[in-house]
């Protein structure tokens, strides 16, 4: 039974969520960054993007400091309605590491073979971007893995009990994400709790990531029942979903694009 996207859309959202990277352990964490650009600016920040922010995230992947650099960019939604144009993720092999102070940006910069001054990509940094945001996440469940040019669905999760949640996830989504990955319909699937900020008045909890191989595969109708059948013999797709709307509540889905990535295990 095919069951068009349309009426599945708040389901997939949460249920079909996938990795930013398969090779990152459970226990590691990553940051977002949450980045607005100046509309006048876009093609200078899509240069600048390209070349300096690159040099340096390979710089940075290259020392251990960070396994793999994302940055995505805002499909939909676009414009001043949009809270981030593009979201800048590093994703760490453990603990995350200690910023940068000024004289270190300055010796990674070096070690990129850039010849500006930290304070001078600070300076053209700041007059291209603004900085929204920049929180902390850690990878509580994954399967497959993001490429450059895949499309994903960052989806927020207000969670009110987040052990149950995880449990959850774990026993339904888990398996049945692998076989979607291995059927070749998602590329895999993820869910990330945050760990800072923290506290009760926090947007969402937790955030789970829809990876798709095209713009197609965005919107191509899937056999939900047939597959969910296939790994969940003993369980009912309605039933499930019931339990779902329980457990979590989706506060939105924005669509990325990613436009780059360094990683050290490509």
């Amino acid at each position: 039974m095919n069951i068009p996207r349309s009426l599945l859309s708040v389901a997939l959202a949460a249920a079909f969520s996938a990795t930013l990277l398969a090779q990152q352990a459970p226990s590691g964490y990553h940051s977002v960054a949450c980045i607005k650009v100046k509309p006048e600016n876009a093609r200078e920040f899509r240069k600048w993007a390209a070349e300096d922010a690159h040099k340096f995230a390979q710089a940075r992947v290259d020392s251990g400091a960070v396994s793999t650099w994302f940055m995505l960019r805002t499909v939909i939604p676009q414009g001043t309605s949009a809270e981030c144009d593009y979201l800048s993720i590093s994703m760490y092999p453990g603990a995350p590491p200690k910023p940068l102070d000024i004289d270190e940006l300055g010796a990674a910069l070096k070690k990129a073979g850039m010849t500006v001054s930290a304070q001078e990509y600070v300076d053209r940094r700041t007059s291209l971007t603004q900085l929204v945001s920049n929180n902390l996440f850690q990878n509580k469940i994954f399967v497959g893995a993001a490429k450059k040019g895949d499309y994903l669905m960052v989806n927020e999760m207000k969670v009110s009990n987040m052990d149950d949640y995880l449990a959850y996830e774990k026993k339904v989504w888990q398996p049945f994400a692998e076989a979607m990955a291995k059927d070749g319909v998602r590329t895999g699937w993820s869910l990330n709790v945050q760990v800072l900020p923290r506290g009760s008045d926090l947007k969402y909890q937790a955030v789970t990531v829809d990876i798709f191989p095209s713009w197609d595969a965005v919107f191509k109708d899937i056999p939900i029942e047939d597959t969910f059948k296939k790994v969940h013999p003993d369980m009912e797709v309605g039933t499930t979903f019931e339990t779902y709307e329980k457990l979590r509540t989706i506060l939105s889905s924005n669509l990325y694009h990613v436009d780059d990535m360094v990683s050290s295990t490509k």
